[in-house]
């Protein structure tokens, strides 16, 4: 007979909101748009960029991800916003995309934007890895048939149903098995 490990919950019951619980593990994180700041422009961008971050952190908390899982996640999200700041200010026009358009520019299923100061692969890989999981998280909330490929004409939609023969909620589903 196999003896099998008891599971332990991700997280212990709170009485705290998940925001709250956000919070109290990163403490910081309204300040992280000065933190990523080269330009004067780049605090309102960082500043939108880090409530899509939110969206996300808030999301893993209350699936119960653990403490130490959120601060990881949150460690790497910061790495990212300042990489999505560096790009802004080498390319001026991606200043112009909103927050979450600039993040799946530039964060997809393969991971996010190259990052420089990992101290080697295994660190590199993990935040690819974060990276994916918030791409899967825009893919999962976002309202398909509003999104801008489906935007075109109804006739552009019939066509490409017809050819693949799949509705808009079935594309969606197939991009959440990535």
């Amino acid at each position: 007979m196999k003896a099998t490990a008891k599971k332990k919950p991700l997280l212990q019951k709170s009485d705290k909101l998940p925001v709250e619980l956000l919070y109290e593990y990163r403490k910081d994180i309204d300040h992280w748009a000065e933190a990523w700041e080269i330009a004067k422009a780049d605090i309102r961008t960082g500043k939108a960029i880090t409530e899509e971050f939110k969206k996300f952190l808030i999301d893993l908390i209350e699936k119960g991800r653990a403490k130490k899982t959120i601060k990881n996640h949150a460690s790497y999200l910061w790495v990212l916003g300042g990489e999505l700041i560096r790009i802004i200010n080498e390319d001026k026009s991606e200043r112009r995309l909103s927050a979450k358009k600039l993040i799946l520019k530039h964060v997809d299923d393969s991971g996010g934007p190259y990052w420089c100061h990992a101290y080697d692969e295994a660190e590199h890989d993990r935040y690819d890895s974060v990276c994916r999981q918030l791409f899967k998280f825009f893919v999962k909330n976002t309202d398909w048939s509003t999104h801008r490929f489906f935007k075109r004409t109804e006739k552009a939609i019939e066509r490409y149903q017809n050819q693949f023969g799949i509705s808009a909620e079935k594309m969606q589903q197939l991009i959440l098995e990535l």
